[in-house]
């Protein structure tokens, strides 16, 4: 509308010889056009920052669903490993009875041995779990700050528009 106004002026100044009204015409054209451009700027602005929540929210729940399963497999594979030690250990007890003592250590030596190598597979993937929640972690940060740096471009823009 005030670009219409302008240019009517504009013309009306034009027609009637009054540079003055010529001039004031431009400059409200030429203020519309700052104004719509402004607008413009402001709606890509909120468009990328709820873009940025959006993306913030969906690394979360991402995150949170990693967590929960590295953890939930963590925990799957120490239950399985200690029910495999005490059945190994069982096993282990009765061939011990069957021999004499310096197998019956053997024995044990070998249970104990494949039973702390579960245990370590099971810590390798307790930290596998870990490095998945940190790295969850570093990302949600992450988006934080580009949602936090959209915001602020917004404001800015929001500033320019208002000047």
């Amino acid at each position: 509308m005030d670009n219409l106004k302008g240019k009517a002026k504009e013309m009306a100044g034009a027609v009637t010889g009054k540079d003055d009204l010529v001039q004031e015409g431009q400059l409200q054209q030429a203020e519309a056009s700052h104004r719509k451009a402004a607008l413009a700027d402001e709606a890509v602005a909120d468009a990328q920052a709820q873009e940025a929540t959006e993306d913030l929210a969906e690394a979360g729940h991402e995150a949170a669903h990693l967590k929960g399963a590295a953890r939930a497999r963590a925990e799957q594979e120490e239950s399985r490993v200690e029910r495999q030690r005490e059945g190994e250990h069982a096993v282990a007890a009765t061939e011990a009875h069957q021999q004499e003592v310096a197998g019956r250590e053997a024995a044990e030596r070998k249970a104990d041995e494949l039973a702390e190598s579960r245990l370590r597979q099971a810590e390798v993937i307790a930290a596998d779990a870990a490095t998945t929640e940190k790295q969850a972690a570093a990302e949600k940060r992450r988006l934080e700050r580009q949602a936090a740096a959209d915001d602020q471009q917004a404001a800015q823009l929001r500033a320019q528009t208002k000047n």
